[in-house]
């Protein structure tokens, strides 16, 4: 009678024997990976001779910034900046009424400037309308003659931005006045002045609370004391920096930024391996400057690469979301840019141009030109560093 049980108890650890327990690594050879997961990098060097620059994207009157210099490695640039009409009556109670100017203020917002130098002082002048984009720098000087002098205004040594006022009024007043000619337009020019080379950065109208403002008290002419004083503020409507001639783009050099704004292509030729079934973990892209970068000091810019949708050359649209990004400052050299969200768009069955674009955040509206050897160079060339996983091997399957 003892005979079934035993058999029973030996057929029951039989089955508990084949049993896998999947939760278990390494006890399931059928479905697990057939090793640890291995990762490789791997370099791959833009396509000689196929990067390119191309310069004119952003006109002179959308930028953000309006560039001031007096010489050295800034080079010579004037600021331009015109506000809309400000007209030749107000409203007062519901009738449009003629008015008296008492006083005006110009605001303008110096957004950086090189504290290496002292006694910084900007000269603003009264410009005619007939200043306009093609205006070069050292037209705008021959304009900017003692009579039509504004103001000056001092920058106090220790401050590196800010907003400054020029207040107008009694005889002074006759510097701003309007004659028909003038279509009640204000068109005024920045002229720097210091201590050696130096530079700053004026908010332009494009780039909102640092935009500049041109604001009149007046008096119209009515006798309800409720109604009689008013204020009339404009905003600019035009911003323009006048720059001496540019140097030619180098062949050898892939440039980013500057004026006319200049944006750069890198193309590369991914092995099959990469394309097919590698998963991407990291790759980064090694740019090598040919030279520190010069602007003001500690100011920045944003260095954008981009993927680039399809491929049209200079009008190539690019990819919103699948973008690195890494501040470039003044006196840097070597850039490196997370990339990884870019090469993934090369792979698979609809894959994207293999093709990175480089741009600046703040295009024509800083002083830091970056440039980086090109694929053509004899050292430094572009190049992506990636680190992949190879596909899992799986037994039985």
């Amino acid at each position: 009678m003892m005979r079934r049980p035993l058999l029973l108890v030996a057929l029951l650890l039989a089955v508990a024997g084949c049993t896998e327990h999947l939760t278990q690594p390494g006890t399931c050879p059928t479905y697990c990976p057939g090793g640890a997961a291995e990762f490789r990098d791997t370099v791959i060097t833009a396509t000689v001779g196929l990067d390119s620059s191309f310069s004119g994207y952003v006109g002179n009157g959308s930028l953000l910034s309006v560039l001031v210099s007096n010489g050295g490695g800034y080079g010579e640039t004037r600021g331009i900046l015109r506000f809309f009409q400000r007209g030749d009556s107000v409203t007062a109670g519901d009738t449009l009424r003629a008015f008296t100017v008492d006083s005006v203020k110009l605001d303008f917002t110096v957004q950086a400037r090189d504290t290496t130098r002292n006694n910084l002082v900007i000269d603003l002048y009264r410009l005619p309308l007939s200043v306009d984009s093609t205006t070069t720098q050292a037209e705008l000087d021959n304009l900017m003659t003692p009579d039509r002098l504004i103001q000056s205004t001092a920058v106090p040594d220790n401050q590196r931005s800010g907003l400054f006022h020029v207040l107008l009024s009694g005889a002074d007043l006759q510097k701003v006045a309007f004659v028909p000619t003038d279509s009640t337009r204000l068109l005024v020019g920045f002229r720097l002045r210091g201590d050696g080379s130096t530079a700053v950065r004026i908010g332009a109208p494009a780039s909102g609370s640092d935009g500049p403002e041109f604001t009149s008290y007046v008096t119209a002419a009515v006798a309800d004391t409720l109604v009689r004083s008013q204020i009339i503020a404009r905003a600019g409507d035009l911003a323009l920096t006048a720059r001496a001639p540019g140097v030619p783009l180098d062949p050898l050099l892939i440039s980013v930024g500057g004026y006319p704004v200049t944006r750069s292509f890198l193309r590369f030729t991914i092995p099959n391996f990469l394309r097919d079934s590698a998963t991407i973990i990291r790759a980064t892209l090694e740019l090598t400057g040919n030279a520190p970068v010069f602007g003001i000091p500690a100011d920045t810019a944003n260095l954008i690469a981009s993927a680039v949708l399809a491929d049209f050359g200079a009008k190539s649209p690019v990819s919103a979301t699948r973008v690195g990004l890494s501040p470039i400052i003044s006196g840097a050299q070597s850039v490196n840019i997370e990339v990884a969200t870019i090469v993934r768009t090369w792979q698979g069955k609809a894959p994207l141009p293999a093709i990175i674009r480089l741009a600046l955040a703040s295009e024509g509206a800083t002083f830091l030109v970056p440039t980086f050897y090109s694929s053509r160079s004899t050292s430094g060339p572009p190049r992506l560093r990636i680190t992949y996983r190879p596909p899992f091997s799986f037994a039985g399957l």
